[in-house]
């Protein structure tokens, strides 16, 4: 009686702790639906504009249901969106001189993520904006000699002049405060000039035709004016001096080839370089000159390049949990007659006298079958069907038996989350594809050898075990993720030609052959600097229920929850890649400064 009552309370103890784990499996889901109720009315308010209430709520469904993976990429990308406001209103303050608000907006850009690149790189730039622009001139740079500049007066004249040449240009230059010096090569002809109003620049050049001549400075006050012809042109005509220096990588082969440009191309004749300091000073015409230089800041500033800063991020959760009591739905029933008369055929009928010689049961009497069976179970072996627990019902020849098989209780609960983060930077050039590959490269057989037929060569080498098989044929399929971009850089923005690919072993194979799954993007974006885009992103859920129990008993409400076996497989899948270009190489160059050079190269 009091194993019976014991075995009782056992089994009302375990079917209240399964109730238990089922009532909080409900809860959790409950929980999870509230979360996801949230979540929607926080998309909806950042749809309408209100970021600030919007990120309350997806903070108020992760503290009720941490694992929403929804609500944590959704606040992920606000905290970004914030990040690249502070970015553009620090890259527009910088670009208004106002430094002290931009370098603000950029260490606020920094408390958002620490380990921000894009922050770091546009604080670190704006930083180096306040040093001296000597200290970011680089690769090729160029210094010219001062030139002498007439001063003339600004007064306008008016000149009604009918006479010689030499005294055309003599009333000419005196007017307008300059002394000339007329040379014996301008031929002395009749000329008439009327001109009215007129300032220095068009009076002297209106007369230089009429007269054929050009001036040369000599100081502000004083100009040489000369025929003009080639050799004249040749001996007075004002040059001007510009020295170059190339960069310090450069090698003496790269110095002959600038001098003989400047001399083939350009025909230079005062061309010095300098093969100790890498620098090359030309004497030449200023229009010479600044061809010149056009040139060489094309050949050696090269293509402009481009940094493209990509993020792959990729989450995975999965969730496999099996609760409940799995009770038996199949029985089996049998004629304890028969299975007895089994037992006595099988070898047991020296237990059944020694039982009857004893007293202890009458062959007669069917109420004492009940003993029988049980001593038939004691020696029946272990291949009985006595020796499992059973019941007995009806009378006679029409006494039965059944077999109650043994009830499972199922506590088994695994969850695994995986998260990974690849950063990685790509370096390109102007229509210059640059590829990124991220996962493994699987062998795929295409043909493997054997031997057709056996030869007595063949055995003896498979006796002694010298036998090498023959290579197989095979080649490597990349499986994983494969972009592909090709940058056509403007002064603002990239256009980028994008090429995604995600690649992975499917379920199935064919002979063998295992199929390979393919996804593919192709397109064009356009993408400011130290901007970013979203590339790709990808959710993929996967929910399997599963109910097993008594049929009627398992959909009851709180019976069915105690009695019946529930299996629940969940797997969520996030993919997100995002990239951000940032300009490395680019040219200009400032007449007014006197200097061309290259910007300095920003390392995001």
């Amino acid at each position: 009686m009091r194993s019976r009552t014991g075995f009782a309370l056992c089994i009302l103890l375990l079917l209240s702790w399964v109730s238990y784990a089922d009532a909080s499996s409900k809860t959790e889901l409950r929980a999870q639906k509230k979360s996801h109720d949230i979540y929607l009315q926080a998309m909806e308010l950042v749809r309408g504009g209100n970021l600030e209430r919007g990120r309350d709520l997806l903070d108020r469904a992760l503290t009720i249901d941490p694992g929403n993976a929804a609500a944590q990429t959704a606040r992920e990308l606000l905290r970004q969106q914030d990040i690249q406001q502070r970015l553009r209103a620090g890259n527009r303050e910088l670009g208004q001189g106002q430094q002290q608000l931009a370098l603000g907006n950029f260490r606020e850009a920094l408390k958002l993520d620490p380990k921000n690149i894009q922050a770091e790189a546009a604080l670190r730039n704006a930083l180096a904006q306040q040093m001296p622009e000597a200290s970011r001139r680089t690769v090729i740079r160029y210094r010219d000699a001062g030139e002498i500049e007439l001063a003339p007066s600004s007064a306008a004249h008016n000149f009604h002049y009918k006479g010689d040449t030499r005294g055309l240009l003599q009333q000419l230059w005196n007017a307008y405060g300059i002394k000339p010096l007329i040379d014996s090569s301008v031929n002395s002809n009749r000329v008439r000039f009327d001109l009215d109003d007129a300032d220095f620049a068009t009076a002297t050049t209106i007369a230089s035709q009429m007269t054929k001549t050009f001036y040369v400075p000599i100081d502000a006050r004083q100009a040489l004016i000369v025929s003009d012809t080639p050799a004249n042109r040749k001996q007075f005509e004002r040059l001007a001096l510009r020295t170059f220096y190339i960069s310090e990588s450069g090698s003496a082969q790269e110095l002959n080839d600038v001098v003989t440009m400047l001399r083939s191309i350009f025909e230079m004749r005062f061309v010095t370089p300098a093969a100790t300091s890498n620098q090359v000073t030309v004497r030449a015409p200023l229009e010479q000159l600044e061809a010149a230089t056009r040139i060489l800041e094309d050949l050696y500033n090269g293509k402009p390049q481009v940094m493209l800063e990509l993020n792959v991020y990729q989450v995975e959760r999965t969730l496999a949990r099996d609760l409940g009591l799995g009770l038996p739905n199949q029985f089996t029933l049998f004629n304890v007659n028969t299975e007895a008369q089994k037992l006595l055929s099988s070898g047991n009928q020296n237990l059944v006298n020694q039982l009857i010689s004893s007293g202890a049961i009458n062959q007669a009497n069917a109420s004492t079958i009940g003993a029988l069976l049980a001593g038939l179970a004691a020696g029946g072996g272990q291949s009985s069907i006595l020796n499992q627990p059973i019941a007995t019902f009806g009378g006679g020849i029409t006494q039965s038996g059944v077999i109650i098989p043994g009830a499972n209780a199922h506590l088994s609960l695994n969850k695994s989350s995986f998260q990974q983060l690849d950063h990685v930077m790509l370096r390109a050039a102007q229509n210059d594809a640059a590829s990124f590959r991220d996962g493994t490269r699987f062998p795929i057989i295409n043909a493997s050898f054997a031997p057709i037929f056996n030869t007595s060569a063949i055995s003896r080498v498979i006796g002694n075990q010298s036998f090498i098989a023959p290579v197989p044929s095979f080649t490597y399929e990349d499986i994983g993720l494969g972009l592909k971009a090709t940058p056509n850089i403007h002064p603002n923005d990239v256009a980028l030609k994008l090429e995604f690919q995600l690649r992975g072993l499917g379920a199935q194979s064919l002979n063998g052959v295992p199929v390979i799954s393919n996804r593919e993007y192709n397109g064009s974006i356009d993408v400011p600097f130290g901007e970013t885009a979203i590339l790709a992103g990808m959710i993929s859920q996967q929910e399997q229920l599963s109910l097993q129990g008594i049929a009627g008993l398992a959909q009851l409400p709180i019976l069915g929850g105690a009695t019946s076996l529930h299996n629940t497989q969940t797997d969520d899948q996030e993919l997100l890649i995002t990239i951000s270009p940032h300009l490395v190489r680019g040219s200009f160059h400032d007449p007014e400064a006197g200097t061309a050079f290259l910007p300095p190269a920003k390392t995001p």
